[in-house]
């Protein structure tokens, strides 16, 4: 079918996605709209997060940090993030530009479980303009 010589791929690569504008106008009956896409090498980091008792942790958070130097410290910038799936598999792809970039993983899980609600509200001892507040 003859798409075969479009198929050629390259180790590692990855096509970069890309946006295009249209709008519909009252007469158009069909827009033609292509879009070009851009081919890069990139790689594919990828894990699973587990607890200590080595269970998937499913939902936990995921930064992807690259090292920036400033005044001679090095200070991390958040560049993409997700979340783990119900096995606690994650996956970024990296397109770098130059060879051997190092990164940071960041794995965070917030504390889930039932709410203990506390209700009833403490009563204010001053009035509203004893204390510039209104309680």
């Amino acid at each position: 079918m003859g798409c075969d010589h479009d198929m050629k791929k390259e180790l590692c690569e990855y096509v970069l996605g890309n946006t295009i504008d249209i709008e519909v106008k009252h007469d158009d009956c069909e827009i033609k709209a292509d879009v070009i896409l851009e081919r890069k090498k990139c790689v594919r980091v990828w894990g699973q997060v587990k607890d200590n008792n080595g269970m998937p942790v499913k939902c936990a958070l995921i930064k992807l940090l690259k090292p920036v130097y400033k005044f001679g410290k090095v200070e991390y910038a958040g560049i993409a993030h997700t979340v783990t799936d119900c096995l606690g598999f994650y996956q970024f792809d990296l397109c770098a530009e130059e060879e051997n970039t190092k990164f940071r993983i960041l794995v965070g899980k917030a504390v889930y479980g039932k709410e203990r609600v506390i209700s009833g509200q403490e009563k204010c001892h001053y009035s509203d303009d004893e204390c510039d507040c209104h309680c």
